[in-house]
């Protein structure tokens, strides 16, 4: 109940700000990893989309930071824990999307689709470690959200691509 209550809070936080930023979503959704809220970014500024992502950490801290002495530690503590998983720079993590926006201030889409998949592959190769040495299988949803990420940046590159080559034959 705890978990429910922490990721539930941490949502709520993503929703609250997308509202506050003015930020369009379509729904927020529960997937196998929790809840998701689905926002159209295209169009949203860099720091707009960073203060969205690191939203949903930031109250897991604070309620962390709230409860860690009283009787609720065990909800602080899940808290803090569900704030770290969420930091990880992998993408769908909020911090593997504050690091996609960082890069794409920078870099150009192709670029931060392939820097996204390879940090990707490099955690998904440290968790199957970790997993293997200290027989920790929490991890192993740690290696699927990173193989996700893989997938749907890929898929998002190649979704660019093809209403790019559209849009240039179109206007010809």
């Amino acid at each position: 109940m705890h978990l429910i209550i922490a990721l539930l809070a941490h949502e709520v936080f993503h929703l609250f700000s997308a509202i506050l930023l003015d930020i369009e979503f379509s729904e927020v959704k529960i997937t196998l990893f929790g809840f998701n809220l689905n926002a159209y970014l295209d169009n949203v500024s860099h720091v707009k989309k960073i203060i969205l992502f690191i939203a949903g950490p930031a109250c897991n801290l604070c309620l962390y930071l709230g409860f860690r002495n009283t009787e609720y530690y065990y909800f602080a503590n899940i808290n803090l824990l569900l704030a770290y998983i969420n930091l990880v720079p992998i993408v769908p993590l909020d911090g593997g999307n504050i690091c996609k926006t960082i890069l794409e201030i920078f870099l150009d889409t192709k670029t931060v689709s392939r820097y996204i998949t390879m940090t990707n592959a490099f955690f998904i190769l440290c968790f199957i470690i970790i997993i293997y040495v200290f027989k920790d299988y929490l991890y192993f949803l740690l290696v699927i959200m990173g193989l996700k990420g893989i997938v749907e940046e890929n898929s998002y590159l190649l979704e660019k691509s093809i209403i790019t080559r559209y849009n240039k034959y179109k206007y010809k």
